[in-house]
């Protein structure tokens, strides 16, 4: 059985012009967060350079803004903003929550290794033994 797994940085701000600038003054007022965000970018318009200089398991993610985000995936996520997601062969799951994305406080470092052990977790959970019927 051949299994197709993407997985999804997913920003809770919207990827156009508009919704950039958007996030960027409701950010300044303290409308608006995204620990997505803090990681990749913070204040800096280019994004953070270990963002930029990606190695290891974050170079398995697709980066995307919420409205750059396909339906389906979309749909089981909305109200957890951001988050890493991963689709299964269209099973999606939330593989690191906003929660867990903010505890790393901004520091991209911190999230590699988080990114790391989850998808290690993943790789060393057992496979279930086949039912028959």
């Amino acid at each position: 059985m051949i299994t197709e797994c993407s997985l999804y940085a997913i920003y809770d701000a919207d990827g156009s012009l508009a919704g950039e600038l958007r996030y960027l003054v409701d950010k300044f007022l303290g409308r608006a967060d995204c620990a997505l965000c803090d990681l990749s970018h913070g204040w800096h318009p280019a994004g953070k350079r270990a963002w930029r200089q990606q190695q290891g398991a974050t170079t398995q993610l697709t980066w995307l803004h919420r409205d750059e985000v396909p339906h389906h995936v979309l749909a089981h996520v909305s109200g957890s903003l951001p988050c890493i997601a991963m689709d299964t062969n269209g099973s999606v799951d939330i593989l690191i929550s906003k929660d867990q994305l903010a505890g790393c406080d901004g520091d991209f470092t911190v999230f590699e290794h988080l990114l790391a052990r989850k998808l290690q977790g993943l790789a060393s959970e057992p496979i279930p033994a086949p039912r028959f019927n």
